[in-house]
């Protein structure tokens, strides 16, 4: 039995077999002038609305992709605008929509949707680890290669739900496994040295901050002075500073959830942060006016937001001049963790310093140092039984 509906609007009827079915004129054929219908299929009426109504929009819109016409690129653009744009955050969708515009497209964008193969997408992924880098100088990383194949495996899983296709052709292709880089933390005496050779630079506050609380690169160029407590010496994490469209941007959350924490500061770091904040006062003084303040804590002599690119050279500028291996600035986050660990911190406290979202990458990451925990755990039951002999002994005086 059919309901009628008005012009454009569709029509929705109920099979003989229960099986509820909506139709609606898509467009005409250019050569016969006939009538394009696509049909959509449900259990219940109010499932085949739902469809019906989402594809009238879309002709109204002028969005929908007949699903023998579409190329994957249309459909990609598609489904950014439609599915992600308004759900992800703007740097995680400007990310997406980067390796989309960079990588998948000009390799897989012209292909039909419908024609979308397995072999295809992993024939993709393989060029990628070989030499996929827009520079042309290499494969890209593993992680790159899986952050495609993450977006790719998205996209076409709506592309299903909407029965623009049958099936998911990524889930049946084999992404590479994704290698963390290999830290290097530094060593007690490498990082007191580092220190050492960077306790006259501007920013010396910065690397003691980086050092003893494991900020992330853009927590630590994204803290504000209103979350830092010097009183009570703790500050807190819930900005960062992010490179989006070229332009430096402060975005108000963190990493993941967990990242938003409160962390405590050593000693060390609380009277380092004093000076800098009187050296930040004399530049805010002799630059008058022309200061653009933004409350950030590290930033340079005019105010403006420091650009993490930058202050990474600057890092391992400074690195050389102390004659120490060029470590990435992140592995003053891993010799933070590190040397926690080696001094008996429990992993809970230092996954809570670092703002992981579960104990479990904590563990993972720093499995390195387990055998010395090992042993330390070790030595400290070594003296138990001469212990437990004492107590008798004095027992059996009594």
């Amino acid at each position: 039995m059919s309901k009628k509906r008005g012009n454009g609007e569709g029509t929705i009827y109920k099979r003989s077999d229960g099986l509820w079915v909506a139709q609606v004129t898509v467009g005409y054929d250019p050569q016969t002038g006939k009538p394009k219908r696509k049909s959509f299929y449900g259990k219940t009426r109010q499932e085949v609305i739902g469809k019906l109504t989402e594809i009238i929009q879309e002709l109204r819109t002028g969005t929908f992709i007949e699903p023998s016409k579409a190329t994957f690129g249309e459909w990609l653009d598609k489904w950014l605008e439609e599915y992600k744009k308004g759900q992800l955050k703007p740097t995680t969708y400007e990310s997406y929509k980067a390796i989309v515009d960079i990588h998948i497209k000009p390799a897989l964008g012209g292909i039909p949707l419908a024609k979308l193969q397995p072999h295809m997408l992993q024939a993709f992924y393989n060029e990628k680890l070989e030499n996929g880098r827009a520079d042309g100088k290499g494969g890209l990383s593993t992680r790159m290669v899986h952050y495609c194949h993450t977006i790719i495996h998205q996209a076409l899983k709506q592309a299903v739900k909407e029965g623009l296709l049958p099936r998911n052709p990524a889930e049946a292709t084999s992404p590479p496994a994704v290698k963390n880089k290999q830290m290097r933390p530094l060593t007690e005496e490498e990082l007191l040295k580092f220190l050492d050779v960077a306790k006259d630079d501007r920013l010396y506050a910065a690397y003691v901050v980086a050092a003893t609380t494991g900020l992330r690169r853009g927590e630590l160029l994204g803290l504000c002075w209103d979350c830092v407590d010097l009183e009570q010496g703790v500050i807190v994490v819930k900005r960062q500073l992010l490179i989006l469209k070229n332009s430096l941007t402060l975005e108000e959350t963190t990493k993941t959830k967990s990242g938003q924490r409160t962390v405590v500061l050593t000693d060390d770091a609380i009277r380092e942060l004093k000076a800098h904040r009187k050296l930040q006062a004399q530049e805010k003084l002799l630059l008058g006016e022309a200061y653009q303040d933004h409350n950030l804590v590290f930033c340079k002599p005019d105010g403006t937001p420091l650009d993490p690119r930058e202050f990474t050279k600057h890092f391992q500028r400074l690195l050389k001049k102390a004659g120490l291996p060029q470590v990435r600035l992140h592995d003053l986050r891993h010799t933070h963790a590190t040397l926690l660990l080696k001094r008996g911190i429990p992993a809970k406290i230092v996954q809570e310093r670092l703002g992981h979202s579960s104990i479990t990458i904590t563990l993972d990451l720093y499995s390195h140092v387990t055998p010395e925990m090992q042993r330390l755990a070790a030595e400290s039951l070594n003296s138990l039984l001469n212990k437990e002999k004492s107590l008798v002994h004095k027992q059996g005086n009594r």
